[in-house]
């Protein structure tokens, strides 16, 4: 078990308190006990810190000086990105090669660099490339031709279908699907006659893919996805979309065919945005907005459709006074209607 003093120095924090104390684990502050290491983003989330069992609390700068009633403190700049160095010494490590699983089905011309893991039933197709310490899990596939970057990670049922390439140091998580057709018809009479999808997927390094999320590939050309972008569980990303570098986008998100994604880009959750239209860099649009037209550099959006954050924020709280306004226009036309009896 690691020391205070050694997740300190892993964290880049300033230790408060104790060094030698041990860690074993890391708990939010309702389930912390002792030997735990707990964290606080703020004064509210002090108070529950400190009144936990927890040995230790990760804390921000503002709170340095704050009564830790005897606790020791890892002071940081970024609780958060503090958490997340701690947090990955204690998961469990990663299988590592060179390995293949007496199960698993590799065939032949696939082209293996150095340390590659194969879990048991995954299935690597002829022609596909898996990259210096590429690890694919137990029942993942990758397709004819397909590319498996450097240090890339295949969870159980991840898919990457033939001919798409996925860069190093990306995560895809279990049930994902890189590559599957694109959703295009052209309806000739009463019939839909399937225009073939015969471009790719291309994802760049240090990629996420949720769970369930798929990424359609190109009709032509490739669909391609920016480095360093995070995609949750439950997204549709359409054929040929572009999204950028460190994008965001959150679950159940749908985005359609040829839409363009600037770079730093956030989508809140159970937002839509529409076809070959393009969302400007640093933009944010907000949940279960839905989005028809292209969106300037650092736009705010929300609502439906989709328009500056402030205008469909203002519209709402108007909408809520309707039912008062209607009652005063209905005692307005009664009142008028007693003058014209009077008179």
């Amino acid at each position: 078990m690691p020391t205070l003093a050694e997740l300190a120095a892993l964290a880049g924090a300033r230790l408060l308190g104790d060094g030698t104390l041990t860690i074993d684990r890391v708990s939010a502050a309702q389930e912390a006990v002792a030997g735990s290491l707990t964290f606080a983003v703020d004064e509210r989330w002090l108070e529950k810190a400190v009144a936990s069992r927890a040995s230790a609390v990760i804390v921000p700068q503002a709170l340095a000086s704050a009564d830790a009633r005897g606790k020791a403190l890892l002071v940081c700049s970024d609780v958060r990105a503090a958490l997340a160095s701690i947090l990955a010494s204690f998961a469990p490590p990663l299988p590592k090669g060179p390995f293949t699983d007496p199960s698993a089905i590799v065939e032949r011309g696939v082209r293996r660099g150095a340390d590659v893991w194969v879990g048991g039933g995954a299935i690597v197709r002829a022609g596909a490339a898996l990259a210096d310490g590429a690890i694919i899990l137990s029942g993942a596939y990758v397709g004819v031709d397909a590319g498996v970057g450097r240090r890339t990670l295949l969870h159980p049922r991840a898919t990457v279908l033939d001919g798409c390439i996925v860069g190093d140091d990306c995560i895809l998580a279990s049930g994902c699907v890189i590559g599957s057709d694109g959703f295009g018809f052209v309806r000739v009479g009463e019939d839909q006659i399937k225009i073939p999808q015969i471009g790719n997927v291309i994802l760049g390094d240090r990629v996420e893919i949720g769970a369930c999320t798929t990424i359609d590939r190109a009709v032509t050309g490739s669909t391609t996805i920016g480095s360093g972008t995070k995609i949750d569980n439950q997204v549709q990303v359409a054929h040929n979309v572009r999204i950028g570098e460190n994008c965001t986008v959150c679950a159940q998100v749908g985005i359609a065919g040829s839409a363009t994604i600037g770079r730093l880009v956030t989508i809140a959750g159970q937002a839509g945005v529409g076809g070959h239209i393009e969302i400007g860099e640093r933009s944010l649009i907000m949940g279960g907005a839905k989005v028809s037209h292209s969106l300037p550099a650092q736009a705010r959006v929300s609502g439906y459709p989709a328009q500056p954050h402030r205008a469909d924020m203002e519209q709402k709280v108007h909408l809520r006074s309707l039912p008062k306004l209607v009652a005063q226009m209905r005692a307005l036309a009664e009142a008028v209607d007693e003058i014209r009896k009077s008179q």
